[in-house]
């Protein structure tokens, strides 16, 4: 009877090598994956008619963050997400141009406080926050992707026609669909890893941002749903492909990953119902996006979390994590929602903004729109997620009590400069807002 235990025993090991990698101990690893303009639909776990099979598992093994908040537009978010500040600050309300500074030099980023910490740094796939300078000036080690707003997915050149394709300062010449080598790259660098190190890989895909194109693989298996839905599932399918290569290097217990798409989808793209409005405002459906946390072992395992959490959060957060210690100097805006993510429970947290041209406050429940004229409406979320019915005149003591704290809250927050798109409060410039309820602006306006 001993014998045939033992023999068991030692045929379960030989049988299953894979569920020790799984258990590999090390330094904590972190891995940030940002999808560009994916709505609140764009997930299948809210939306039966995409295809993305991982992150529904990836859901289903971590925490799901149903109140997650970017910026309307793709600078604002990056930038917030490596500063933790919000970027009205220091004036990004808008997409960052050639040339231009997405985050003041010298400025200590979530990269630099990492790497400075011991991690490898590495950024794949879409920067967009200006070359004065460049990533590797902002705390990355690695940079391999381009730096613009918007890029052909198979071409590489962005909407002028110009190539836009680096590795580290350098440009280079490729073949190839972006989602797959922007997969294929973080793959390889998992495996070339300094395995002494612990390491922070940002992969930041162009997907689904417009123009959409796929491979014909793709385009073919959704010809009755649409490009957009091809391009989903292709950037599903590259997260897959990453999470399965943590496994392979038995990272998957000690690499804390993050999930998030920047902003919403403009509305002509993917509905975003049934929150409000799309891209470029500050309505639900312009800033609340899909979002996940994992980390087997330290995260709750299933958990739909109502926690409000905003992108500036994620820098002070991870550190909480890792258990860092931020800069002294350091004055952000984020706050540490650790806790929270790590229960999957709603927590109190104190009220918040995302300001860009106009602004969202929010303080548990309820939200207060503030555009860039100055007019103001209240919007319950729980009992109407839809921002149907400004509430502020039959909640006129409320809305006073909140005004009073986002007057408190803008103090020493610069004036918005003058906008590019549309959004709630638009009026100035060319407009590029998608259409939808509230008096978004139309026209082309700059890529975003």
């Amino acid at each position: 009877m001993r014998l045939r235990l033992l023999l068991v025993f030692c045929l379960g090991l030989i049988a299953t090598p894979e569920a020790f990698a799984q258990k590999a101990t090390g330094p904590t690893n972190v891995l940030v994956l940002v999808a560009d303009d994916l709505g609140w639909n764009g997930v299948s776990y809210h939306n039966a008619k995409m295809t993305t099979p991982a992150l529904a598992k990836l859901a289903k093994e971590g925490v799901q963050l149903e109140r997650f908040y970017g910026y309307p537009v793709c600078s604002p978010a990056r930038s917030a997400l490596l500063s933790g500040m919000m970027p009205r600050r220091y004036g990004v309300n808008d997409v960052v141009g050639p040339g231009q500074q997405g985050i003041p030099k010298g400025t200590p980023t979530l990269a630099s406080t990492l790497q400075k910490a011991g991690y490898q740094t590495s950024l794949i796939g879409k920067w967009h926050l200006g070359t004065n300078p460049g990533p590797l000036g902002y705390g990355f080690d690695h940079f391999y992707g381009f730096t613009g707003a918007e890029l052909d997915y198979f071409k590489h050149t962005d909407q002028r026609g110009k190539a836009d394709w680096w590795r580290d300062n350098k440009p280079i010449e490729e073949e190839g669909y972006t989602t797959t080598l922007f997969t294929d790259e973080a793959i390889k660098q998992l495996k070339k890893r300094d395995t002494k190190k612990p390491f922070f890989m940002e992969v930041a895909f162009n997907a689904p941002h417009t123009t959409l194109a796929a491979p014909k693989d793709l385009t073919d298996k959704h010809k009755a749903d649409g490009l957009y839905n091809a391009v989903v599932d292709g950037l599903d399918q590259g997260i897959g492909r990453i999470l399965a290569a943590l496994d392979e290097q038995g990272l998957r217990d000690n690499t804390l990953v993050i999930f998030f798409s920047d902003n919403g989808a403009p509305r002509r793209i993917s509905p975003n119902t049934p929150l409000n409005n799309g891209k470029d405002t500050v309505y639900e459906g312009g800033i609340r996006t899909p979002a996940i946390v994992r980390w087997p072992g330290k995260v709750a395992i299933g958990a739909v979390s109502q926690q409000a959490v905003a992108v500036n959060d994620l820098f002070p957060t991870i550190l909480a994590a890792l258990n860092l210690t931020a800069q002294t100097e350091l004055k952000l805006d984020g706050s540490n929602q650790w806790p929270a993510l790590s229960t999957g429970k709603t927590l109190p947290r104190a009220a918040f903004l995302i300001a860009s041209h106009d602004i969202a406050f929010f303080d548990g429940d309820w939200k207060i729109i503030e555009t860039s004229d100055g007019k103001r409406s209240l919007f319950n979320l729980t009992k109407d997620i839809g921002e149907e019915k400004d509430v502020s005149a039959e909640q006129a003591e409320l809305m006073k009590a909140l005004g009073a704290k986002l007057d408190d809250l803008k103090k020493g927050l610069p004036e918005a400069s003058e906008r590019r798109g549309g959004g709630p409060g638009a009026g100035k410039g060319p407009g590029a807002g998608g259409a939808g309820k509230g008096p978004a602006g139309k026209g082309k306006g700059m890529q975003k």
